[in-house]
This record gives C-alpha cells, structure tokens and sequence, in this order.
C-alpha cells in the first residue's frame, strides 16, 4: 500500500503504515497480503478493503490508519462502494455477502447474503434509486435491495462450455460447460428457464426425441405450446470423468447416470425413434444403448470398436438402424446399431438418410474447410431442419452458413462474426428461425435470426 503526491513536478511515495503504536491509541495492525478494493470517500479520506476481510480508513494526506473495522468478512474484501445516502457497502469474495456500514464506518447489522450459486462479489455499484448492482466471480450481475432477494440480471457459464442442443420442439435450448452448470434458455426471451450444477466438467448433451412427433403450435406471442415433460421428458450430458448423465428435462433433477471409462465423453445422441443412445468417447469407442420407459430406462446394448483415435461426432441415419462418426484423427467410420459391428463398405452407405450433420468430414460437408486448414479449425456443424443450410463454428470466432451439401472444395459460404474468440458448437432451434451458437473464452451465447 503505497501513497503517492505530486510536488515540484515529481511524485514523492510514502509506504502504508500498519503499525501504529506510536499513535494512542496504540494498534499494530496486521499488514495484508493484498489489499483488494479501494474507494475514496467525499473528504478525500480512503478506505481499503484487504485479503484478511478488514477495512481500514486513511485520513486525507495520511499514511496511517486512523480507523479500522477488523473481521467484516470471512475471506477478502473484493469490493467497496458507497451508497446514495452515505453508506458504505462492502462485498466478500469468499462469504458471498454484503456488509452495510454507516457513515462512521461502524457495522449498521444490515447483511445481505448471496446465493453460492451466484458465486462471491466481485464488485459493487449503486443503481438506480435505492438499487444495489453486484458482479460475481461466477459472471453473473445481479439486481436488489438490502434486506430483499436479488435476481439475476445477466447469467451464464463462467467457464468455457462445448454442450449445446436446441430443444426438438420448442424453441428452448440447453448450454453445459466445465464450470459444472446445466442452463435450460427460452431462445424468445432470452432468460434461463431452469439451471442445474452437476459438480463436474460437463462436454455434450442431446435432447430425447420427441414421444409423438407433431406441428408444434405456437400461441399469439410466437411461444411453443407443447409441454416440455410430455414431448420431450429428458437430456443427457456427458462429463469428462466418463460418466454420462440424464436429467429430468422439466425438473432438471438427475434420473440415470452411468460410467463408461475414465475418459470423457465427447458426443452424445439419441436415435430418433428413441430406442437408443449413441455415446462417443475419447477412449476410441461408441457405446450404445438400449432404451426405455420414455427415456428412463437404459441398457448397454453394444460397443463400437474401430477407430484409432477419440470420437469427436456422430450422427444417427432417419431409421435409427446407423450411426456414422468422426475421430480425431478424420476416420469417417459406419456402424449397424442393432450389432454395433463396423460397416467396412462405405459406398453401401450413400443412400442412407442422415437425420443430422454432425460429423464434420464426409462428401456432404467437403467444402466447409478453408484453404491451408489443418482440418481440426472447424468445432462443430450442423445442418438446418429444412436440410438446405448447414452452419459451422470455427476457431477463428466465426459462424458460416453453407448452403447444404456442399460438396465443392472453398465452396462460398457467409461469414458472421460475434465471439471474440474460438466458436465451439452450433445449433438450429427446432423451427430454423434461429441458429445458436456457444463461446470458449469469451463463454458468450449469442443468437442469429436466419433470414431466408
């Protein structure tokens, strides 16, 4: 802690003294190791909040402490900031809570206690009329009062996130990450419907597929209509500990979970009869699965065996008899779902009708790769319902729209930037009104409205 003063066009520093016993009456204070927030009242006094949850106050043109409120906080002081009506407001970034203080800096009893969820105050502002701003270390900036509950005004993922699946008839989508957290989003008003923490490094998730396929209808504000429990009853998310996770897609609670290997698990997907899952690993194999009871119920049924190195896609034929996958290494292979035994005959494969465009190789998507690329720029494709475009997610924090197949080596594409770095998945809400696409870094979800 250092204070710095101008004179004669030269700065003279003077240390922070935390020993005071020459002054009565006579304190030795314990020196910080960080001293993490700062504000400067309106007489020019400064009032520092420390890594051992102290305040201390420093007298304008003093570089002693002249008053000190000890232990206000388990854990560091991340924020400071005064209120409208002179308050100072304290924010902990271990205890998650917000400590009032009054004019005298003397504690009012005025707590406020955050949610974990939310993580702990990162900083503090005073809002509007009486309103308190707060940013978390989980991202998030919520809204409040002292002695009320906050809400979330921003919240998402505070880490990078890869899972991502558009609901099959509404115009939800689901986002997982390495933070832990499963977010259910309504894609027309752009808030979280329900969130979840698995407690674990979350990668690929997949939707059920609808029970009885129908025309979703849609009320006077353009919302879905179908109940999410009746037409599409779970999710499964894949982890990187190699388990993989079915969730209850209205109560978000956890209804199945198996563990495959140690490894993660890199691609997810229900056949779309619903009689199977297909979960892709990075210890080379494809696991399939039985399954029943509206999505409840699973049995291993077989082990696909043949790639040489991780399973980075796969994708389910419209009969539900195929899965087609990628690895890291750009095998495209085949496999019969009812013996999980490899189809060594590609060309016996070109009629097959693909329900979706995963796999990020094969004839149908051999123009999306630009020229000198190394073949791992592209995370992730995927192709509209109307099976007329296909997007792509790239390294380069771009979103391209192809129109599908496209065969043609640099075949021309639109390109649209929004993230500010990597691009890791995309998807198409159920109706291709709209493409979804997730963030790395920047752990941004951002929405394009797709104009025909």
């Amino acid at each position: 802690m250092a204070f710095w003063t101008i004179e004669s066009n030269s700065l003279n520093k003077k240390q922070g003294i935390y020993d005071v016993s020459s002054t009565p009456p006579s304190s030795k204070y314990e020196k910080p190791k960080f001293v993490l927030s700062m504000v400067f009242a309106e007489n020019g006094d400064l009032i520092t909040g420390d890594s051992n949850g102290n305040i201390f106050l420093w007298t304008r043109g003093s570089n002693k402490i002249s008053h000190a409120v000890l232990g206000v906080h388990v854990g560091g002081i991340f924020a400071l900031t005064f209120t409208k009506d002179g308050h100072l407001l304290s924010g902990g970034g271990k205890d998650c809570r917000i400590v009032q203080l009054d004019t005298n800096l003397d504690p009012t009893g005025v707590v406020v206690e955050l949610s974990s969820w939310y993580g702990p105050v990162r900083t503090l502002i005073s809002g509007p009329g009486d309103m308190i701003i707060v940013g978390t270390t989980q991202g998030d900036i919520l809204l409040g009062r002292l002695g009320e509950d906050f809400s979330a005004l921003v919240q998402g993922h505070s880490d990078e996130f890869w899972a991502l699946s558009a609901h099959p008839q509404s115009h939800h989508f689901l986002t997982a990450g390495r933070d832990g957290n499963v977010y259910l989003w309504d894609s027309l008003t752009r808030r979280l419907v329900w969130a979840e923490n698995l407690s674990e490094e979350l990668i690929c998730a997949a939707f059920y597929p609808p029970i009885a396929p129908s025309s979703p209808t849609t009320n006077h504000n353009g919302r879905n209509d179908h109940d999410l429990a009746d037409s599409v009853p779970v999710v499964a998310v894949g982890t990187a500990s190699g388990r993989w996770i079915v969730l209850d897609a209205l109560l978000h609670q956890v209804i199945a979970a198996h563990h495959e290997s140690d490894e993660p698990i890199q691609c997810i997907a229900y056949s779309p009869n619903g009689q199977y899952i297909a979960i892709g690993g990075r210890d080379n194999s494809i696991y399939v699965y039985s399954v029943s009871g509206r999505g409840t119920k699973y049995v291993r049924s077989g082990k696909c065996l043949g790639h040489s190195s991780f399973v980075l896609h796969l994708d389910w034929s419209e009969d539900s008899q195929y899965i087609r996958s990628v690895s890291g290494d750009y095998e495209l292979l085949f496999w019969s779902a009812s013996n999980s035994k490899q189809i060594t005959s590609p060309s016996s494969m070109r009629d097959v009708r693909w329900v979706t465009q995963s796999c990020h190789l094969g004839f149908e998507v051999a123009g999306i790769f630009p020229p000198d690329s190394d073949g791992t720029d592209i995370n992730a494709v995927c192709r509209s319902h109307s099976t007329s475009v296909l997007a792509s997610a790239d390294d380069f924090g771009q979103v391209k729209l192809f129109r599908y197949p496209t065969c043609q080596l640099k075949n021309k594409s639109r390109s649209y930037r929004g993230h500010s770095s990597h691009v890791t998945n995309v998807d198409f809400l159920f109706d291709d009104s709209r493409v979804i696409s997730a963030g790395g870094a920047d752990t941004a979800i951002l929405q394009w409205e797709v104009i025909s």
